[in-house]
């Protein structure tokens, strides 16, 4: 009976999770591309970046410094942290991050909405199952699985995230762990299709041969993702550095001041295609990759982990997992400039991969 009572928890938390990331990511996408691009038209009008990233990104400092004192001089860290299971907590999170990432931060939504979800099933476990620890732990381990199958519109995805369940927290895959992600996976799945979503990084079709030549070409691009690690992880040091000497122990105002001057010069200084988290930029940067040639590729490349580096050392709220997605998707590009048929998604999944690996030694990604 009580298995029976986690996994109808479980399908709540599906169906929770899959309203969260669908609206949050719904507001954030349409909010920011009507602020940026239609208010504003800052792809055509682009000194207007940096009086607008000033304002808004007050306005995340401000209502940080407000709505939750405690977090505003900590960085980002990995996938997010979920505070006690609370409906004023999770709305903290959803607000703020929000806010954070309508400043324009360079930075992905899987450290707002990991906490957000996992907190959401520890809600759900605390008020269906009582104050059991362990019950509470895996309704949020539910959340969690439940957001993946969501990020990548995938039940597969979403099982398999069992595999990171045991890495990242040591847990044990018992049946009813496994039954729990089945169902949590499945459940969201299905909210999401009515809901008519797509995946949030969405990549074009290849070929899925392979041969001696592509395994060679994928073993150099997985050495490019540990470099890109550990390209990223040195720009941070100089980032923090950076505005540790600006702001000192400065007032909230003064942070976003410097937050924002530094994001809107890198985002001057690389274009459009650097903006935001860059899921949507994958695209037309594949697209244009041919007249940008090898040298513009790797300018945007290098704005790009600065403008990543940037946000995560001056404060804003987000992760650093998708943005690294359209910073290895501009090294398969430079690749694809010498080798036309690189197969992208194998192509992309080594060169995360070797971005993973450099990660369990730097301990920035994730």
């Amino acid at each position: 009976m009580k298995n029976l009572k986690i996994l109808a928890a479980t399908v709540f938390v599906g169906i929770g999770v899959a309203i969260t990331y669908f609206y949050f990511e719904y507001a954030v996408r349409h909010s920011t591309e009507y602020v940026w691009h239609d208010l504003f038209n800052t792809d055509s009008r682009r000194l207007l970046v940096l009086p607008l990233s000033i304002a808004l990104t007050l306005l995340y400092f401000g209502a940080q410094h407000i709505f939750d004192p405690k977090s505003e001089k900590q960085e980002s860290h990995g996938l997010g942290s979920a505070p006690p299971p609370s409906v004023v907590n999770f709305i903290k999170i959803i607000g703020i991050g929000f806010l954070s990432l309508l400043a324009g931060a360079s930075l992905g939504p899987e450290a707002i909405l990991v906490p957000a979800c996992i907190l959401l099933g520890q809600y759900a476990g605390k008020n269906f199952l009582g104050n059991s620890k362990p019950a509470i732990n895996l309704l949020g381990a539910a959340g969690f699985i439940a957001l993946l199958a969501a990020f990548f519109n995938s039940f597969a995805v979403g099982v398999l995230s069992l595999l990171l369940i045991k890495k990242q927290m040591g847990a044990k895959l018992t049946p009813l762990l496994i039954a729990v992600g089945i169902v949590a996976s499945g459940s969201t799945a299905i909210v999401l299709g009515r809901l008519k979503n797509s995946a949030y990084v969405a990549l074009p079709h290849y070929d899925w041969s392979i041969d001696m030549s592509t395994i060679f070409i994928l073993a150099a691009l997985g050495f490019a993702g540990c470099a890109m690690t550990y390209g990223l992880s040195t720009i941070h040091d100089i980032s923090a550095a950076a505005v540790s000497r600006l702001t000192g122990r400065g007032q909230w105002w003064l942070r976003g001041l410097v937050a924002a001057a530094g994001l809107s010069a890198l985002y001057l200084l690389g274009g459009s295609l650097v903006q935001f988290t860059g899921n949507d930029s994958i695209g037309p940067m594949l697209k244009q990759s041919a007249s940008l040639g090898f040298w513009g590729l790797a300018w945007i490349f290098i704005m790009k982990l600065f403008a990543i580096s940037w946000s995560k050392a001056s404060g804003y709220r987000g992760g650093l997992v998708f943005p690294t997605v359209f910073a290895a998707s501009v090294i398969i590009a430079i690749a694809k400039l010498y080798v036309h048929d690189i197969n992208l998604i194998y192509a992309l999944i080594v060169v995360m991969g070797g971005a993973v690996i450099a990660d369990s030694r730097l301990k920035i990604l994730l």
